[in-house]
């Protein structure tokens, strides 16, 4: 027994060993958001299984509407199971309605899912750079404490023993946020390169940069109403309401009788659904409205700020150059500037997100 399992482990290890040394070197395809959203249609297995779908209720309704053809009707006898093939008829085709309507949805929210996924990327990205500024700004400030602590000094007023640990302290907390940027960047890779079928480890270059622009919207009530004659949630729930008056019509639709007040409190049930569901998305698309509109004046603030480090970063720079500062009061003011830019990427990215759920609101995942 012994033998057989060092055998195993043997194989097992061998193998490992096979794959690392045929591991895949990364690829570094360029890449724009439509090519990304593209391959992420491509590869999605919950668009083939909407599509699959479809085909399915396609095939229901077809059954169904020959089962009702193929029945006879008796003189003027009422026939109950009429009742039943009716409302399966139209159960079945609204069946097919939404599986039509689902597949747009599974759609709209693969490009919004893949659109953050390559956005997290360019953030990541961005982190990263910023991390590595920061070691070192660190770095050069250590260098700086050092040199002071040789001849009994500080740049800080605190003793040289003192500053030197802080200094120590500062590096390697730096280092400790550069490594977690860098895996952060790893894993926003790994999640984009599942989405468009590529490898974990390929890093593929993403050509198309974040965009700030308003939005553009001149009537707020006319979006609205648009958004509510386009949303999946809203027809559903209107087709509730027609499904509720069929069922009404239709005595036997359940296969047994139903009776009167029943099936009233039944279509007013889906009649209150229906404006209750409208009037959901009629708020929430308000919200977010003015939520992008927040953010736009974030984003301007946010601006100023960065003309501001712009400038700063151009007077230490020339200070530097005259010999009035040294090289670490410039590193400042880079990782200052660096600081600003990465916050106004993330409120540009915000905002693009925000006005793609505006017209969309449906293709929001839970918890995104």
């Amino acid at each position: 027994m012994q033998k057989i399992l060092t055998l195993i482990i043997t194989i097992f290890l061998l193998g490992i060993s096979a794959s690392v040394t045929h591991a895949k070197e990364p690829a570094t395809p360029e890449l724009n958001l439509s090519s990304v959203i593209e391959l992420a249609i491509k590869n999605s297995k919950e668009l083939k299984k909407a599509n699959l779908d479809i085909e399915k209720t396609e095939e229901k309704k077809e059954y169904s509407s020959n089962q009702l053809s193929y029945t006879p009707v008796i003189g003027w006898t009422y026939n109950p199971q009429l009742d039943v093939l009716w409302y399966t008829v139209l159960s079945d085709d609204l069946s097919y309605q939404m599986s039509k309507r689902n597949q747009n949805v599974q759609q709209d929210k693969l490009i919004l899912d893949t659109c953050q996924k390559y956005w997290n990327v360019l953030k990541a990205q961005e982190n990263v750079k910023k991390s590595e500024l920061n070691v070192k700004m660190m770095e050069m400030e250590l260098r700086q404490v050092q040199a002071l602590g040789r001849v009994g000094m500080s740049p800080s007023g605190m003793g040289p023993q003192m500053a030197l640990k802080q200094a120590e302290g500062a590096l390697t907390s730096a280092q400790a946020n550069l490594t977690a940027a860098q895996n952060e960047l790893d894993s926003a890779y790994d999640n984009l390169n599942q989405q468009i079928g590529l490898w974990p480890q390929d890093r593929p270059i993403l050509i198309d940069e974040v965009e700030f622009s308003p939005v553009e919207i001149d009537d707020i009530q006319i979006h609205v109403q648009r958004v509510v004659e386009s949303s999946p949630i809203v027809w559903l729930a209107n087709e509730g309401v027609t499904m509720a008056k069929y069922s009404q019509e239709l005595v036997y639709a359940t296969g047994q009788y139903t009776p009167y007040k029943i099936r009233n409190i039944e279509l007013e049930q889906a009649e209150l659904g229906a404006i209750s569901a409208e009037k959901a998305v009629k708020i929430a698309t308000r919200e977010m409205y003015y939520s992008v509109l927040n953010m736009e004046e974030n984003y301007r603030a946010a601006e100023q700020r960065r003309i501001a480090a712009e400038e700063a970063l151009r007077v230490a720079n020339i200070s530097y150059k005259v010999g009035m500062s040294t090289k670490l009061d410039v590193v400042k003011a880079e990782v200052a500037l660096v600081e600003l830019e990465k916050g106004l990427m993330d409120i540009a990215i915000s905002h693009v997100y925000m006005k793609l759920v505006l017209y969309k609101p449906w293709a929001v995942s839970p918890g995104a």
